[in-house]
């Protein structure tokens, strides 16, 4: 996979590798895989559907 960051998100993510001492590419695969465990279905939830309560 290959990620295009802007500035602003290559050095907090530079941040956050420095303070895990992980790789960079580790950092975002952690950081990638708990979003998805946190917000699964975001895209298929009640929320985003046009008239959706």
């Amino acid at each position: 996979m290959l990620l295009r960051l802007d500035d602003e998100t290559n050095r907090r993510l530079i941040k956050a590798k420095d303070r895990s001492r992980r790789s960079k590419t580790s950092e975002a695969y952690f950081r990638l895989k708990d979003h998805l465990e946190r917000f699964p279905d975001f895209y298929n939830s009640e929320i985003n559907k046009p008239g959706g309560k």
